[in-house]
């Protein structure tokens, strides 16, 4: 089911593999979300400086550099400090997941993935930032 509330809510997808980061936006997609595709963290960085999304997908490997300093670089930035962040990501370790939340993430989910439970988890996020 399309909330109404997600209409126009746009969502930066970081994500290098091309396959996950269409599956990821077909998904959101369907759901009404307006969604953004980056593969690389430095172009992330300035994308989301110009979008000022909604909120960030992001993966933790990436070719140039790591999700932990978009992340980080992110949180730095004024217009930042409220844009939810969902690490999205294969490392499963739970150093990495306390590193992630160090690194300023809302929340943390390992690949694969549950469609539901990441729709879930971006609609809470949403709410939570007071953008339900």
């Amino acid at each position: 089911m399309v909330s109404h509330s997600n209409k126009g809510r746009r969502i930066l997808v970081v994500e290098d593999e091309p396959d996950v980061a269409g599956l990821l936006k077909a998904r959101l997609e369907s759901s009404g979300y307006v969604v953004e595709i980056e593969h690389e963290g430095r172009k992330a960085v300035e994308h989301a400086e110009v979008l000022r999304p909604d909120l960030v997908i992001l993966d933790l490997m990436l070719p140039d550099i790591d999700g932990y300093a978009v992340s980080e670089h992110l949180r730095r930035v004024y217009h930042s400090c409220m844009v939810p962040i969902l690490m999205l990501t294969a490392k499963s370790r739970a150093t990495d997941k306390l590193y992630g939340f160090g690194a300023g993430a809302d929340a943390y989910m390992t690949k694969p993935y549950d469609a539901a439970e990441l729709l879930g988890t971006v609609e809470k996020l949403l709410r939570d930032a007071g953008l339900d």
